[in-house]
């Protein structure tokens, strides 16, 4: 583990923060997947903490255009001189593709956050278990990282799905905790380890491993985040197993792609616009907005510009103020009671339930 840094001069802490961070190490975990360590731009702590299981919004402008995305972090929060982010690189995912190929020792990055609800602290149950496919590993380290440095006694059943050895993850800091930490608990299977030397176990996540690697799972709390399917077959093999709904939480790794009649797209809508009239304010735009469209897709039809990250409501990048009207919001894990009391809305998640004005 690394040395933890004195709290005693450690600055005010900036809600809702928004700056400049520079990057202070890259390190190269597998062929396609970087970690970069980020430092304050001018201070030596961090403006800023934040809880296990939470990730930053980044920005950059690539091709002339603002493109945000959000990436979970990777170090623990007990560390405040620096933040570390894992990234892998997506053969069609321009961020993912600036950050990991051009982002260099001494560049600094537009960062906002930290935000997110997929957290844990050891406050909410006496153990836990963490199950990960792919990137979605990140997360998970983080919470094991602070649990094994604040010596938790619960149980941390650490539970990887990954393709094969080489595309193990933050492999070397698994085992450096594992030999902190005799109450953290590891299996990683690999589904595609032919022609391989790894010895453990091989394919996808079953019913037998998890009963073998984690006694009495159906009582303890489960968090598991990865690649939308990965994360569907989990679920389902989990209530198969009896896990009640209630103790699962989860967070998807990968972008739901837009809708088709987004902007740049060429497609053409099928259905004519029949439902209530939003106005953009700013932009001296409206339109009626189809039957279950939110109000970033029709942003997106009339090039609005409202910017966005995850499209899944917790990172909070697409927040704007709604003037007049009510929405329905399935998810607003990104509004706090002030956002809330001052209207602010998530455009991904808002669908008007009448006329609607909002300030974009």
């Amino acid at each position: 583990m690394s040395d933890l840094p004195p709290e005693t001069n450690a600055p005010p802490l900036t809600a809702n923060w928004r700056g400049q961070l520079r990057v202070g190490t890259v390190i190269k975990e597998t062929p396609n997947v970087k970690t970069f360590r980020l430092l304050p731009s001018s201070e030596r702590f961090l403006p800023f903490t934040f809880v296990p299981g939470q990730f930053l919004n980044l920005a950059f402008w690539i091709g002339g255009a603002r493109m945000n995305r959000s990436y979970s972090i990777s170090s623990s929060p007990n560390q405040r001189e620096h933040i570390e982010l894992t990234v892998r690189r997506e053969p069609r995912g321009a961020v993912s593709r600036h950050i990991v190929d051009l982002l260099r020792v001494g560049d600094t990055i537009e960062a906002g956050g930290p935000v997110g609800k997929f957290t844990f602290d050891g406050t909410e149950a006496d153990s836990i278990v963490l199950i990960s496919g792919g990137v979605g590993i990140t997360p998970m380290v983080s919470i094991s990282r602070y649990l094994t440095e604040q010596t938790w006694p619960g149980d941390i059943f650490f539970i990887y799905v990954c393709r094969t050895p080489s595309d193990y993850i933050l492999g070397d800091t698994i085992a450096a905790l594992q030999r902190d930490n005799p109450k953290l608990h590891v299996l990683v299977t690999m589904t595609r380890a032919e022609g391989t030397d790894w010895q453990g176990p091989r394919g996808h996540l079953t019913a037998e491993m998890l009963a073998q690697a984690v006694p009495e799972l159906t009582s303890r709390r489960i968090h598991l985040c990865g690649p939308i399917p990965m994360m569907d077959a989990t679920k389902a093999l989990l209530t198969e197993m009896g896990v009640p709904s209630e103790q699962l939480k989860t967070e998807a790794f990968g972008t739901p792609m837009p809708s088709p009649a987004a902007a740049g797209s060429t497609a053409k809508p099928t259905a004519a616009p029949t439902g209530p009239l939003v106005t953009f304010s700013k932009n001296n735009k409206s339109s009626k907005i189809r039957d279950g469209q939110t109000v970033l897709e029709l942003s997106e039809e009339l090039s609005v510009g409202i910017q966005f990250s995850c499209r899944v409501g917790t990172c909070g990048v697409c927040k704007v103020k709604m003037t007049s009207g009510e929405v329905d919001q399935a998810v607003q894990d990104a509004l706090d009671d002030d956002d809330k009391t001052n209207s602010i809305i998530l455009a991904c998640q808002a669908i008007p339930k009448g006329e609607i004005n909002v300030e974009a």
